[in-house]
């Protein structure tokens, strides 16, 4: 499989029983998150809504990390964006339940520092910031 297959499956849940594994994981998120969004203010049982800020460098530029980053965002109902930086790093906020926060950053990590054949990347920086209310979807930003 190419680096696009490979993508989209771990995202998609296509392929092997581990992909369809992962699926499952990844819906188990998302209706999680959507349980805490029923609750008055994101908040209740299943958690507050929490955003990060991250700071990514490595190889994060030209190998598809923004697309990854939006298509595990949003399997899992995060909300947020990602961007490049000029200096070569990317920069994302990701807004959910704990769980769905985690989710994409676990996603990521066993993507890009799980091949071989990939420098990786390494989190720079790592930071809660203000909830933004409202915010239905997750995007890159150009």
């Amino acid at each position: 499989m190419g680096l696009l297959s490979d993508l989209r499956a771990l995202v998609s849940g296509d392929g092997p029983a581990s992909a369809e594994l992962e699926r499952m994981e990844l819906e188990q998120v998302r209706a999680m998150g959507e349980a805490a969004e029923r609750q008055a203010g994101g908040d209740g049982p299943l958690g507050p809504k929490v955003r990060r800020r991250y700071r990514f460098a490595g190889s994060v530029q030209g190998v598809g990390f923004r697309w990854t980053t939006t298509n595990l965002a949003n399997s899992v109902g995060a909300t947020g964006w990602v961007l490049n930086e000029p200096d070569g790093t990317v920069t994302a906020e990701i807004q959910g339940i704990r769980e769905q926060v985690d989710a994409v950053i676990e996603g990521l990590d066993r993507y890009y520092n799980g091949r071989r054949w990939m420098a990786g990347f390494r989190i720079e920086e790592a930071r809660d910031v203000e909830v933004i209310s409202g915010e239905l979807d997750f995007r890159p930003i150009y």
